[in-house]
């Protein structure tokens, strides 16, 4: 069983099947005394054979979202089950468990209207789906400019490679363009011709928001810090919601595409972040984001990714990694 950091459990999914980790979850969570639950997936290969045997092993009452995103799923109150492996290939699978407490009113209000955040998205704006959830949603509401809804999730695609966006932006000279990963809680930027970097996402969505301070892990390029006050994290995303908490700020911001607008719901929700870029640009322009952007500018950063084989690590193998381009 393989445990990622913050990210809940993920295995390639035979593995999970065989092991019968759904039952081994619902059975847990059902002698915790857990009564009721909400379950979602994102839509891969064998994801609806981890959810059927997860509510048949759950012994209570059992909400079934179906196809759905992360954040959708997070969102709702109490318990909540979903069965996704995020941004990793289709022949991974996982389990994320949210717990959520909302007070219910008990006012006699008179009805409102009831609208969804789709309403809120604007229909001509591209977003490669990855063959996950989200993509599975927008589709079914009509909205005709998205890509990547019905294939393998994640694969050669989403924000994982964003260069699929890319070329499509440039081939149908779309000026803005958004890619998500399997289950929707990250994401990447296209603007006028490249792909932004989460600092300068978190640029445009600070500003819009008029916001004052970021929460941001360790890896996040400290030029953030000349614009906003920057609140440090550890790496992972619950740690950028612990410290959203500790410090009442209202933002948190991951290297990797992952923002953070709620730290009681739990997770990061990329259509949140859509929705308000894209009307934004539909209100300002292009010239109007790239106004935005002008406010940042970044420290030289150099990142590179080292496999270690064995513990305890080598730092002198790191070390050599890590000679400084020309």
């Amino acid at each position: 069983m393989l445990k990622f950091g913050t990210s809940g459990i993920r295995d390639i999914t035979k593995n999970l099947i065989k092991d019968h980790v759904a039952t081994q979850i619902a059975e847990a969570l059902s002698q915790a005394g857990w009564k009721e639950v909400t379950v979602g997936r994102d839509g891969r290969t064998g994801s609806d054979k981890l959810m059927n045997e997860f509510i048949k092993a759950f012994t209570g009452t059992v909400h079934n979202l179906g196809i759905t995103t992360t954040p959708d799923l997070a969102s709702q109150s109490g318990l909540g089950v979903m069965i996704t492996a995020s941004h990793n290939p289709s022949q991974y699978c996982g389990f994320k468990v949210y717990l959520n407490h909302f007070e219910q009113s008990t006012l006699d209000l008179p009805p409102v209207p009831v609208y969804h955040k789709w309403d809120l998205l604007p229909k001509d704006i591209v977003i490669d789906c990855a063959n996950g959830g989200l993509g599975h949603k927008l589709h079914s509401l009509g909205f005709t400019n998205i890509i990547n809804f019905d294939g393998e999730i994640n694969k050669n695609c989403g924000a994982t490679h964003p260069e699929f966006l890319t070329k499509y932006c440039q081939e149908h000279q779309q000026e803005i363009g958004f890619s998500v990963d399997g289950d929707a809680d990250r994401f990447m930027m296209y603007l006028h011709d490249h792909v932004l970097t989460s600092e300068e996402v978190s640029v445009i969505i600070a500003t819009l928001l008029n916001l004052p301070s970021i929460v941001v892990d360790e890896t996040v390029n400290s030029g953030l810090g000349n614009t906003f006050n920057l609140v440090r994290s550890k790496v992972g995303g619950q740690n950028v919601i612990r410290m959203m908490q500790q410090s009442h700020v209202n933002f948190g911001a991951e290297k990797s595409g992952h923002y953070y607008f709620d730290a009681n719901i739990g997770t990061s929700d990329a259509l949140d972040a859509i929705i308000l870029i894209a009307n934004a640009y539909h209100e300002k322009g292009l010239a109007g984001i790239q106004q935005i952007l002008k406010t940042y500018h970044p420290y030289f950063q150099f990142n590179r990714n080292v496999n270690i084989a064995d513990l305890p690590i080598d730092y002198e193998v790191i070390l050599a990694n890590f000679t400084l381009p020309k």
